[in-house]
């Protein structure tokens, strides 16, 4: 069990008065001293642009230094935290924090927009009795995808939080000589582990930028000094493919996605400790974790319960089922979060049935208990799906589909290779426009970049969508196909097609619509790294995902390579 009482975040990092606190992506430092001041300068500030305690307040931040620093002067403001990625569509950001009620967006370099607040253009020297933060209040709002069509807000309490940090401290025994990487994006619900559980035990945040956490070997050189290490399982995939080695005395953390057998063994190989852990945005992150050993038979565990966590397998009428038997994971302890925000009436959270006055979130999840005492995940019982692990509603992306068509999502692949397929009908549909239009209104990771435009969907007798008789993705037909013709293209197209599996590859494909990913991004560059001897960024696929703009822009290194060489 969890000692009491404990301490919130904000209060656990007020402790620390020595060593450094967070590293940015150039290097940047805050010691915990410069850190807690500058949120509490920050925290006066916010409350004399009128930020009230109980507040949600959206926070839009570049990935620096000074990312940490922000979050906490919410909190000590009294309010809760809205994660707003700059990269999702404007229109959806705006939605979110309509939906949350958040009055006031905290942004840094010049954000436009109603309601924002500049943290760069305002005086941070203002000083006020802050509010004290207490267990019940809110501590952010994460929003999840929603099976309706709308994505549905978490209420996390700081209580929730501070089990959590808790929890996880003790299983990994983290302490100030503790460095972990900051990966997740805020919108992903690990960074709220990775971020506060290493800063409360005293030890550094290191903030990790988009275009590192993309590519696998910018990723290897962040984490060179890590002692704890939480990413997704397609990202060690990517680690690996980049070369990295890892350290001896790593604690490599990993949940998300199903762990397989083969890349548990692989990461075992380069870490001291491998820990798998499971657990939904409305559970806080991380219910259950198992350390894993060397050698395991059967499928990797998701493990037991963390301190101060229940959890039950029940039949469809929240009954008991025996060990061995496959049914809904039920979690219940002090992670279930408030409820949904705004939505009281939305399924999920219930009453305990085995404990009185405790509260369950029953998580749609199937799993059984093995002999062992612990879980095993068994996959889901409705179309929720993780692909590079975001949970996604293949509800909710087919509702903005039918905005402009009638249509149909699903993932192709597994692992590192999942990713999501879209179908629309009629055959003469425009694939482009439809895309455009998913684009405008989701993030990137709940947008197909397959399509397959047919006469008819497939249903069944009840006249649902029949999703095993959609047909396996092609490359459509056109009118025209552009052959490579430049060494360099041809040169891009044949790694391209080794990479992801394909016949040919032409100069006008689209490495992402092809099925690519960061994890076969991270492929793509390290081979022209073997081949060029040149330091090729994964970034630029990302950039340039055109076969004949991407060869283009190699190009454009090679002989930025060779001027630097000549001038030297």
């Amino acid at each position: 069990e969890l000692p009491r009482p404990l301490p919130t975040v904000p209060r656990a990092i007020a402790a620390h008065t020595t060593g450094t606190a967070v590293v940015g992506p150039d290097g940047t430092s805050l010691s915990f001293a410069d850190l807690n001041d500058w949120a509490d300068r920050a925290a006066a500030t916010l409350l004399e642009h009128g930020v009230a305690p109980g507040d949600v307040v959206g926070v839009r931040l570049p990935r620096d230094h000074l990312m940490p620093a922000v979050l906490l002067a919410v909190w000590r403001a009294g309010a809760a935290y809205l994660p707003m990625d700059p990269e999702h569509p404007a229109e959806r950001l705006r939605l979110l924090a309509e939906d949350a009620g958040a009055r006031v967006v905290l942004a840094r370099g010049g954000v436009p927009g109603p309601g924002v607040l500049d943290l760069d253009r305002l005086e941070l020297d203002g000083r006020a009795e802050l509010p004290e933060v207490r267990p019940g209040d809110l501590a952010y709002v994460m929003y999840t995808s929603g099976s309706t069509g709308t994505p549905k807000g978490v209420e996390v309490t700081h209580a929730n939080l501070a089990a959590l940090v808790a929890g996880t401290a003790a299983a990994l025994r983290l302490g100030p000589d503790d460095v972990q990487p900051a990966v997740a994006p805020l919108t992903f619900d690990a960074a709220a582990s990775e971020l506060w559980t290493v800063l409360t035990c005293g030890g550094t945040s290191v903030v990790v930028d988009r275009a590192t956490a993309r590519d696998g070997h910018a990723l290897a050189e962040a984490a060179a000094k890590a002692t704890v290490l939480d990413l997704v399982p397609t990202a060690y995939r990517m680690l690996i493919e980049a070369g990295w080695t890892g350290d001896a005395e790593l604690r490599a953390v990993t949940g998300g996605e199903a762990l397989d057998p083969g890349l548990a063994a692989e990461i075992l190989a380069r870490a001291g400790e491998l820990w798998n852990a499971y657990g939904p945005t409305e559970a806080t992150v991380t219910s259950t974790m198992h350390r894993v050993s060397a050698g395991e038979p059967g499928p990797v565990p998701i493990g037991s319960p963390m301190p101060g966590e229940r959890a039950y397998v029940v039949d469809p009428r929240l009954r008991l089922l025996p060990p061995g038997a496959v049914g809904e994971l039920l979690l219940g302890g002090a992670g279930v979060a408030r409820g949904y925000r705004n939505r009281p009436g939305l399924s999920g959270f219930v009453d305990d049935p085995f404990v009185p006055g405790g509260r369950c979130y029953r998580t749609g999840d199937l799993a059984r208990w093995r002999p062992d005492g612990t879980l095993e995940f068994h996959g889901r019982r409705d179309h929720q799906v993780k692909v590079r692990g975001y949970r996604i509603e293949l509800g909710e992306v087919e509702a903005v589909l039918r905005e402009v068509a009638q249509g149909a999502v699903t993932v192709s692949g597994t692992g590192a290779q999942a990713h999501l397929v879209g179908y629309v009908t009629p055959e003469t549909a425009d694939l482009a426009a439809v895309e455009r239009h998913l684009r405008a209104r989701l993030p990137d990771h709940m947008v197909p970049r397959r399509w397959v435009a047919l006469a008819a969907l497939p249903t069944l007798s009840s006249g649902k969508v029949d999703r095993d008789a959609l047909p396996e993705p092609g490359d459509g037909p056109r009118a025209e196909r552009v052959a490579p013709a430049s060494d360099a293209e041809i040169m891009v197209a044949s790694i391209w097609a080794a990479v992801l599996g394909r016949p040919a590859v032409w100069a006008d494909d689209d490495f992402f619509a092809l099925g690519g990913s960061s994890f076969a991004a991270t492929r793509v560059a390290g081979r022209l790294r073997e081949v060029l001897q040149l330091a090729v960024p994964v970034r630029l696929l990302f950039d340039r995902p055109v076969l004949a703009d991407f060869a283009a822009g190699l190009e454009e290194l090679l002989l930025a390579d060779l001027t630097d060489g000549v001038e030297a």
